[in-house]
């Protein structure tokens, strides 16, 4: 029995008369009940990739299947079954918080007490209540955000497909989508997750599919995309305020140094030099830094990586 839900066959898109070429060449496969995450950078390629998903977007090459059929065979039944949230769900904002979520609801099958009921449920759990009977253009970001998100849940559809749906949140409500996430993948669903928050979806995403100038650049999961950098350790250093610059020229001998705050750097170094670097920090009475932590590789320094690799081949 197949239990692949999607299959991406070779999938080019261009735009601009071909001149652009958004998706250049993409295999690979989703398992049934998988949570997978798409990382890149904007630009990268993946709101193409998920618009062809979808059936939004027909690929200029190759083909989309959906539990081994043309996404564009069967763009009803495909609609019927994968709830998709984009960045920005325009159609909706003309209508109130309570009505986007029931009508959403009842396109996906559902009896009206049972949508009303479901769309109640999910008010109260994301904290609209109180903003149940405003027009969705009235909300701020993080809210429309939130009744985005609502819309994709509302009747239990069999695949999840989410664009950046932490964006605009507060740490508590990104918090509440990452639970979110894992209580659907619980339940059976397929989720196709796209972020920039690195960070927080490692701790939700099975597979990682890494996208770059269009190309599908590695796809494995957690644990084996961080083999590629196991071999050494990240430093999270917290530096003088405004002095930002001064650190990082002094350690560009250690490894390579990224900027990840205001006064924050983290820097890749080998594990045989690792004690090396260690002592400088203790030791150092002119380095501008105030505190500094040692981990193991992130998700994200996965991913630099991967995409150094390429640059450099």
């Amino acid at each position: 029995m197949n239990d692949r839900i999607y299959e991406v066959q070779n999938v080019s898109h261009t735009y601009k008369k071909g001149k652009v070429k958004a998706n250049d060449s993409i295999t690979f496969y989703i398992q049934a009940g998988e949570v997978l995450g798409i990382l890149g950078p904007n630009g990268a390629g993946k709101s193409t990739l998920i618009k062809q998903l979808v059936g939004h977007l027909k690929p200029t090459e190759g083909r989309v299947l959906y539990n081994g059929i043309d996404v564009y065979k069967q763009t009803r039944h495909v609609a019927s079954e994968v709830a998709y949230y984009s960045q920005e769900p325009h159609v909706l904002s003309a209508l109130k918080v309570t009505e986007a979520l029931v009508y959403t609801g009842l396109l996906r099958g559902m009896r009206r007490k049972d949508a009303e009921r479901e769309a109640e449920h999910l008010l109260e759990r994301f904290e609209l209540s109180d903003v149940r009977h405003k027009l969705l253009k009235q909300l701020s970001g993080g809210q429309r955000r939130m009744v985005g998100i609502g819309t994709s849940l509302i009747g239990s559809a069999r695949v999840l497909i989410l664009d950046e749906p932490t964006n605009e949140l507060d740490p508590k409500k990104r918090r509440l989508v990452w639970h979110l996430i894992q209580e659907q993948q619980a339940r059976g669903a397929t989720i196709i997750l796209v972020t920039h928050n690195v960070l927080e979806a490692e701790s939700v995403v099975d597979r990682v599919a890494v996208v770059n100038h269009g190309k599908l650049l590695a796809i494995d999961s957690v644990a084996k995309l961080k083999q590629r950098v196991d071999q050494r350790l990240r430093f999270e250093i917290q530096t003088v305020f405004g002095q930002r610059e001064e650190a990082a020229a002094a350690m560009e001998d250690w490894g390579i140094v990224q900027q990840t705050g205001e006064n924050r750097l983290c820097v890749l170094v080998d594990k045989p030099n690792a004690s090396v670097v260690l002592d400088r920090l203790i030791q150092s009475q002119h380095l501008p830094i105030e505190e500094y932590s040692v981990l193991p590789p992130s998700l994200e320094d996965v991913y630099f990586h991967i995409d150094r690799e390429v640059a450099e081949a």
